[in-house]
């Protein structure tokens, strides 16, 4: 976001009045994002898919009501504008974002975790 925010201050001409996606450049489905953040920790993902009748049954309310809401309406943004008019090019991809946030939040909680990247 700031990288974004620097750019449309350097490039103003081409940014003022225009709205852009600040989003990384290739999407991630939950199921990709779970295999790959239980890879970081060292684990065998054991994902099986279940109809989303079956699924809500198995999770509280407010876990049903925050999942549905991601799941419905989580669009895939391009930046295929900033790129072209700020010249935008995201540091992390979706996945390297997550993976240090998480890493950073565990590292400031004392959490100890193997890695095996």
């Amino acid at each position: 976001m700031a990288q974004a925010f620097v750019k449309a201050i350097a490039n103003r001409e081409s940014a003022i009045g225009e709205s852009f996606h600040v989003v990384s450049e290739q999407a991630l489905t939950l199921r990709g994002y779970a295999e790959e953040m239980a890879k970081l920790f060292g684990q065998v993902p054991q994902l099986r898919f279940q109809p989303w009748e079956v699924w809500q049954k198995s999770v509280s309310e407010r876990d049903r009501e925050l999942t549905w809401d991601h799941i419905a309406h989580s669009p895939c943004g391009s930046i295929e504008k900033a790129r072209k008019l700020l010249r935008y090019q995201p540091k992390y991809s979706s996945l390297q974002a997550v993976q240090e946030a998480v890493e950073h939040y565990f590292q400031k909680e004392g959490i100890q975790v193997i890695h095996k990247r």
